[in-house]
C-alpha cells in the first residue's frame, strides 16, 4: 500500500521530534566542534521581494530570531574568521561553537537580520559579491523570477516566442501562461537552467529582455551599500568575507585570469572598500575546480562550501561544512533543531 501525503508528514515530524531531543547539539563534546549556518535572505512574508524568491533562499525575521534564541541555548557564538584564527594557533576553542553565515549581500540582512544581531548581540559574517555591491546589478535567479513573472502578468503571448525556447522545455511543474508563478516555481526553474554556465544564463536573459523590450530591475538596489556595509562593520557583530567579484560558479572551465579575478580582485575591493581585512571566503554554489581551491588557499585563512555538516579540528578548513536554513524546514524550534542536528 502506498505511503499517503499525511502519514509521510507524520513520520517526518516525529523523526524531528526525535533529532529535536536527542541529536549531536545534545551532546557534549570532547573534541572543538563547529556548526556553520548557512542563511541568504531575511524577509517578512508581506515584503515584495519574499514573493520572487526561492522558498530555500529565506527565513522571516521572527524565525531568524528563535533560531539565535535556540541555538545559545547549546552554543557559543563565534564569527567565523576568529574560530580560524584561533584554531591556526592552538588558542582555546569552545566545545561547541557556532557561526552565523550569510551568502549574496542582501540589502534585507541590514534592514531584518541586523537588528535582531544587534538585540541578542550575536555575531556572523556576510559573503560579499565585491563587484555587484552598492549597484543595481542582479544575480540571474533574481532576474529569471522578475522576467518570468512579467511576462506571465503582462504579455503571456511571448511564451511561444522563440526566444524562450531554452526555458519553456523545462522539465518543471509551471505552465508558462498568465498565471504567475510561485516560488517553487521559480526554484524548480532555476533548479532546471544551473545546467549552463553564469555567463548563458545572463545572455540569455539579456536577449528575452532586450527582445520583449522588458525590464527586470527593481526600484532600489537589492543588494547592501557600501554604506550599510560600513555601518555593520563598525557594529563590531560583524565580518565580511568574500563571495567572488560577480558570484560566478568557479568550475573548471573558468580561465585562470577569470579565477584570479574572482578570487583574488573580490578580496582586494572588499579590503579598499572597508578598510577591513578579508579572511575568509566563499564558494558560490559550492562549487570549486582544483584550481580555485589552490588559488583560495594561497589568499585566505579559510572558506566555505554547501557540504552539509559540522565541523571538527580534522576538518580541511579550506572545505568547511555548513547548513543551510530557510522557512520551510526551519519555521518552529522542533523543524530548527532537527536541521541542526544534521539528521532532517
Amino acid at each position: 500500500m502506498p505511503t499517503t501525503p499525511f502519514l509521510k508528514r507524520t513520520i517526518k515530524r516525529g523523526l524531528q521530534h526525535v533529532a529535536a531531543r536527542f541529536g549531536r547539539h545534545t551532546r557534549d563534546s570532547i573534541e572543538p566542534q563547529l556548526l556553520i549556518l548557512m542563511y541568504h535572505r531575511i524577509l517578512p512574508p508581506e515584503d515584495p521581494r519574499a514573493k520572487l524568491e526561492e522558498p530555500g533562499m529565506q527565513v522571516s525575521p521572527s524565525s531568524f530570531a528563535t533560531h539565535l534564541k535556540t541555538l545559545s541555548e547549546y552554543f557559543e557564538f563565534v564569527t567565523l574568521a576568529d574560530w580560524l584564527e584561533r584554531r591556526a594557533k592552538g588558542l582555546h576553542l569552545p566545545a561547541k561553537a557556532c557561526a552565523i553565515t550569510f551568502d549574496d549581500g542582501w540589502a534585507d540582512n541590514y534592514d531584518f537580520a541586523f537588528p535582531v544581531l544587534q538585540s541578542l548581540q550575536v555575531p556572523a559574517t556576510i559573503f560579499l559579491v565585491a563587484e555587484m555591491q552598492g549597484t543595481h546589478d542582479q544575480f540571474w535567479p533574481e532576474r529569471l523570477a522578475r522576467v518570468v513573472s512579467t511576462v506571465a502578468a503582462q504579455a503571456p503571448q511571448y511564451w511561444s516566442d522563440p526566444t524562450f525556447a531554452w526555458l519553456t522545455q523545462a522539465p518543471t511543474d509551471y505552465s508558462f501562461d498568465s498565471v504567475l508563478p510561485t516560488n517553487e516555481h521559480i526554484s524548480q526553474l532555476v533548479a532546471y537552467i544551473k545546467r549552463y554556465s553564469d555567463e548563458e544564463n545572463h545572455s540569455r536573459l539579456q536577449q528575452v529582455e532586450d527582445a520583449l523590450g522588458l525590464k527586470s530591475q527593481s526600484g532600489g538596489p537589492d543588494l547592501l551599500s557600501w554604506q550599510q556595509i560600513t555601518t555593520m562593520l563598525n557594529s563590531g557583530l560583524i565580518d565580511v568575507g568574500s563571495h567572488t567579484c560577480r558570484h560566478i560558479r568557479l568550475k573548471d572551465e573558468l580561465t585562470s585570469d577569470v579565477l584570479e579575478h574572482e578570487i583574488v580582485a573580490s578580496k582586494t575591493l572588499i579590503e579598499q572598500k572597508t578598510g577591513k581585512t578579508v579572511k575568509t571566503f566563499c564558494f558560490p554554489n559550492g562549487d570549486y575546480s582544483l584550481k580555485a581551491l589552490d588559488l583560495v588557499k594561497q589568499h585566505y585563512l579559510g572558506a566555505v562550501t554547501t557540504t552539509i555538516g559540522w565541523n571538527s579540528l580534522a576538518t580541511d578548513k579550506y572545505l568547511l561544512n555548513r547548513i543551510g536554513v530557510h522557512e520551510d524546514i526551519a519555521a518552529d524550534r522542533t523543524g530548527f533543531l532537527a536541521r541542526v542536528s544534521g539528521w532532517i
